[in-house]
């Protein structure tokens, strides 16, 4: 090595060290800068991330309702009190024993049936309860609502079997959500963390991923980056770009729960959908070996109701409209209940109905999507009028 590349050699590692040094800093302060330009732009409202609210692990469900909570929920569109009993459900303490010539029903569901987007006292399930109520003054009726933000038909099926069971109901509701039949393939919902998992194994069940793995055992990359997604407006977006263009490489603008609109069927959600039918089965013969009813009411999304909205969403994800279609979910749900003797209220016509007759009274949140007062009367009154009729 000559005289001269001995000297040049350091001076060039040193060179290589300062512009490394400078291009981290600016990396880094770019970032920084971006972060605060956004939040000053799109400041992200309080409580913003619903899915971590009032949760606790649970080793069979993944995550319940911590007990005797009184939880606050603020966002810019409502303001909600709420509160959790001694056996994590929302509302005042239930009797596990049914009183005498009581009738009691008992709701499964998620986020909609939970319904933290409105006081206790409009919940659906309350507004069922009155009104059964008014219509035998004489019976006592009792509504004891199990919903949990984030549950899909397996943990519900799963809450029946070692919760909800106990208290004697006479008739079971399990509210049926859009992402349902997804989620139910999945071992991880978001970041409310990971859940059961049933495998089908032909016509039959296989309960897998119990206990479920906690939160903690969570590699420290995958920690970080969900830190990152829980904390950071630049990564959120730049996920979303990221989505966006896995989305548009294969040929599929719409996210994985979504593509149940699609009126094509796909293996992914036909291996769903198999699932989400099994599990209806035994959820349905583990409600009539507790002695009671069962019924399924389908919750419809904002976009199955107001046209303007399915155009918006059609338009968002670059959608093909001859092959979606916002009846293929509830149609194929429809089949599914008919083929296992299941009573299925599609409350969705009269939604629609009563959207045009009054546009001015919204039933849905604009941005949280979720039902507001006016969605939680319509739907409670919709479930008293089926069992008026049933009683």
């Amino acid at each position: 090595m000559s005289l001269t590349s001995e000297f040049k050699q350091p001076f060039y590692c040193m060179f290589s060290r300062k512009n490394f040094i400078l291009l981290l800093f600016s990396t880094v302060f770019s970032l920084l800068l971006a972060e605060l330009v956004l939040r000053a732009v799109s400041p992200k409202p309080e409580n913003f991330n619903q899915h971590q609210l009032y949760c606790e692990y649970d080793s069979l469900l993944g995550w319940r309702k911590i007990p005797n909570v009184r939880g606050h929920h603020k966002t810019p569109e409502y303001e909600v009190q709420e509160n959790i009993n001694s056996q994590g459900i929302r509302g005042p303490e239930y009797s596990v024993k049914k009183d005498s010539g009581e009738r009691r029903i008992i709701v499964l569901g998620d986020s909609f049936s939970e319904g933290y987007t409105v006081g206790f006292d409009s919940l659906f399930s309350e507004v069922l309860k009155k009104k059964l109520q008014e219509a035998q003054p004489s019976r006592r009726t009792e509504v004891i609502n199990f919903g949990t933000g984030g549950y899909s038909t397996d943990q519900e099926l799963l809450c029946f079997e070692r919760d909800a069971a106990q208290y004697q109901p006479d008739e079971t509701v399990l509210m049926f959500c859009v992402n349902d039949p997804w989620f139910n393939n999945q071992s991880r919902y978001y970041s409310r963390g990971f859940k059961p998992l049933f495998v089908a194994d032909g016509d039959s069940l296989r309960l897998t991923n119990v206990p479920v793995p906690t939160m903690a055992s969570r590699s420290f990359f995958s920690k970080t980056k969900d830190w990152l997604l829980e904390n950071s407006e630049v990564v959120r977006r730049l996920k979303n770009v990221r989505d966006n263009v896995r989305y548009a490489a294969s040929g599929q603008m719409v996210p994985d729960e979504w593509r149940i609109y699609k009126k094509e069927k796909t293996p992914e959600m036909e291996a769903a959908w198999h699932v989400t039918t099994l599990l209806l089965k035994r959820l349905r013969q583990k409600v009539a070996t507790a002695g009671s009813n069962f019924t399924v009411f389908y919750i419809p999304e904002k976009i199955e109701v107001y046209g303007a909205d399915w155009q918006e969403f059609l338009k968002t994800y670059s959608l093909n409209e001859a092959k979606f279609s916002p009846k293929a979910a509830r149609q194929r749900l429809q089949a599914i209940c008919d083929s296992l003797g299941i009573r299925l209220i599609d409350p969705t016509p009269v939604f629609i109905e009563k959207s045009k007759m009054n546009s001015a009274a919204p039933f849905y949140f604009k941005h949280d999507w979720h039902w507001n007062e006016h969605g939680h009367q319509l739907a409670g009154e919709i479930l008293a009028d089926f069992y008026e009729e049933e009683y």
